[in-house]
Order: structure tokens, then sequence, then C-alpha cells
């Protein structure tokens, strides 16, 4: 989920060149922008898809329209956990790149450095779910380069904000054990510091920058903000996951399982009763709440999550990328059990008659 937020984040960035171009400066085109972006952010992925093919009666032969489609399209693979629509992702990923060399050659420099940091941030992505996390590290560099030439063009970009604090604290992250040399600095402070200068000053992305905020301050111990933050983002959207994956990940690190299981019981029944279902991400929560249970002193609720985890009938794919997952069910089903068992025996049994 939150490498899906991370890509969003970098998708959110393409809406500030509509609001600063010819092609975008019409009210339709822009609302029409912000509806593909706020869908996504829903999870409504057909609807936004239907607002791509919109803009392209709107805009014709623009990267905008082919930059967003693959970002709809891979932001679902990623929710999804699946890449049935690898062939259509790199289909438009080309066609957007090709139509922002044009846009560059025609002369319109900062918008087609824009479009390329962010096709660059999506490649960036690819690399590090494929566990490439030092060629993922180099070439979000270079999107961010991208990115940063196109602030200096005009400073008012606020959107792009989110992108190059994304990389900043994401990138010192992923270096962490080698921050300490005087080449590799530690920028996850700056980056923090962006992604607050993109809630409050962000035209188009201050929600997505809010939850993308959230999980990197639960990842930097800063939990009562995380869950702050998230429970603002409640509010304006309830019907988005986003931010329940951010309160749920921020009480568990609290403590506070209780409020934890709360949100994770409901997460479990959106995700199960979404299409194309391969259970990915219900085993993450059956996990988690194994473990919460056991914290709690529950061992029979906790047996219940770790076997409905261990009952899915998974695909080759998802059982290698979950191996570890179904290890650790398998240890907390028989913690689980043990503990059933320890708590069956009567009191005094062991004492002589």
């Amino acid at each position: 989920m939150r490498r899906t937020l991370i890509l969003i984040a970098i998708l959110c960035s393409a809406m500030t060149a509509g609001a600063r171009t010819a092609a975008f400066s019409d009210s339709v085109s822009r609302a029409t922008i912000t509806s593909i972006l706020e869908l996504t952010f829903l999870i409504e992925f057909d609807a936004a898809l239907a607002s791509v093919d919109s803009l392209e009666m709107q805009l014709g032969e623009h990267p905008a329209v082919p930059l967003l489609r693959a970002g709809v399209l891979y932001c679902r693979m990623l929710d999804y956990e699946d890449d049935l629509e690898m062939a259509e992702f790199e289909k438009n990923y080309e066609t957007a790149l090709a139509l922002a060399e044009k846009l560059e050659e025609q002369g319109e420099v900062a918008e087609a450095k824009l479009y390329k940091g962010i096709l660059l941030g999506f490649d960036a992505i690819f690399k590090q779910r494929s566990g490439k996390w030092w060629p993922a590290v180099k070439t979000g560099l270079k999107a961010t380069g991208h990115l940063k030439d196109c602030l200096e063009a005009d400073s008012s970009y606020a959107d792009a904000l989110l992108g190059i604090a994304t990389y900043k604290y994401w990138s010192s992250k992923a270096t962490d054990f080698i921050n300490w040399l005087p080449l590799i600095p530690d920028q996850k402070a700056e980056g923090i510091m962006l992604m607050r200068r993109a809630v409050e000053e962000g035209l188009f992305s201050r929600e997505i920058s809010r939850s993308t905020l959230a999980w990197t301050l639960i990842d930097n111990g800063q939990l009562s903000e995380a869950v702050k933050l998230s429970q603002e983002g409640l509010k304006n959207y309830p019907n988005s996951n986003f931010f329940l994956w951010t309160l749920a990940s921020a009480y568990y690190k609290m403590g506070r399982l209780e409020s934890a299981a709360y949100v994770y019981q409901k997460l479990f029944h959106r995700v199960h009763d979404r299409p194309r279902n391969n259970y990915y991400n219900e085993l993450g929560i059956c996990r988690k709440m194994g473990y919460i249970y056991l914290a709690l002193n529950q061992p029979e609720e906790a047996l219940k999550w770790v076997e409905t985890g261990l009952s899915r009938e998974l695909n080759d794919t998802v059982k290698e990328r979950r191996k570890k997952t179904l290890k650790t069910l398998q240890e907390l089903k028989i913690k689980a059990e043990k503990k059933i068992a320890e708590k069956s025996i009567p009191s005094g049994s062991n004492e002589e008659q």
C-alpha cells in the first residue's frame, strides 16, 4: 500500500503542469485531471481510467494523457499486488516518454522536464519493487533532477515538491548504513520538511501529501502526528483505504493494540470484498492480527486469524512473495495453539492428590 501511495504522490506532480500550460488552461481539463487523481486515491480505478479517456478527447495527443493512464494502471497493479496490466502500462509509458521528448524539442523545457521526472519515478518504483534498491536510488536521483529543473523554471510548482521529498527521505532510508560518509548525506529531515510544505502549499496533492507524510512519520517514529494526520484524512476521505492503513500501522507501533485490531479488521473486510483479490494483502493483515491477539492474551482469536490466512489458495507468485509471511503464520499458529492448551489445563492439576 505504501508503494501505491508513493506512486500516486509522483503522479500528482503531473497536475502542476496542468495549471501552468496553455493545453490545461481551461477549467474543464483541470477539473478532469483533478478527478483522475482523486478517483485513483479513492481506489476507484475504472472510473479514473474513464476520466483519462475523457481527458484524451479534450487534449488529443498530449503527454499527460498516456502518463496519467500509465499511472492509474500501475497504481491498480500495485494495489492488487499483480502484474496483469503490464503490457498496457508499458505501451502508455513509452508513448508518454516520446511525447515528452517532442515537447522539449518544441521549447516547452520546464513541462517536459516535469513529465520526464514523473516517468523516471515510475521506473524507480519498478526497480524498488523488484528488490533492486541501488538501481532504484540512482533512477530516483535522475527523476529528482528533472523535477528540480522544473522547479527552477517556476518555483510555484508546489506539488512537484512531493516527488522530491519522497525521494529524499526514502533514498536516505535505503542508504542509512552508509549515511555517515561525507558524500552520502542523510536527507530524511529535509524530505519530511518538503512533505509538510506540499501539504500546506500543494494545489492538487494536499491529501496525497498528507498520507505520504503519515507513512513517513510512522517510519521515522513520529507516531502521534501520524495518527493525527490519518484521522484528518479520514474526515475528508472516509471511503479511502489509504488513511486506514496508516492509522492501523501507527496504532500498532504505539502499542494501542485494540485500536489497531479494530482498524485492521475494517481493512480486512474492504480488501476481501474487492475484485481481483489474490489474498496478498489479506495475509499481511492476518499476520498483524495474529501478533495483536497473542499480545492481548487472546490466543483463540489469534488462531482464528492465522488459520484464515493459511486457508487461502494462493497462486505461485503470491506464494513466493509471501513466503516469509506464510512461515510466520505457521509459527503464530503453533504459539496460539500452545497458549490455548496451557489455558485449558485446570489450576492445580499438577498437585499431588
